[in-house]
């Protein structure tokens, strides 16, 4: 289970490009293509280091018009998707 302390990164099964502000994403083992706009793209472009989620939460409050507790549900949510797809992947999280 993600939290805001719970550090993310890309999979290494996932190959990107930033078009425009959009961002395209192919899972190579899966073949699977994923489109990301706005926040998702800022997100996933924030992900080319490893970062905490809290860490992506005060990036977006501060780029973004959302209150602190709507973004840490909805990035918890979106960073779960991501995982599930096999996009991303935790380093590092609260022992």
């Amino acid at each position: 289970m993600l939290e805001t302390s719970s550090i993310l990164k890309r999979s290494e099964a996932q190959v990107s490009c930033n078009l425009d502000g959009e961002v395209a994403i192919l899972h190579l083992t899966k073949s699977r293509y994923f489109g990301l706009a706005g926040v998702g793209a800022h997100i996933w472009l924030a992900l080319e280091q490893p970062r905490s989620v809290e860490e992506l939460c005060e990036s977006i409050t501060r780029d973004f018009d959302v209150a602190p507790v709507t973004c840490r549900t909805d990035v918890l949510t979106f960073l779960a998707s991501l995982q599930e797809a096999g996009l991303v992947e935790v380093t590092a999280g609260p022992a």
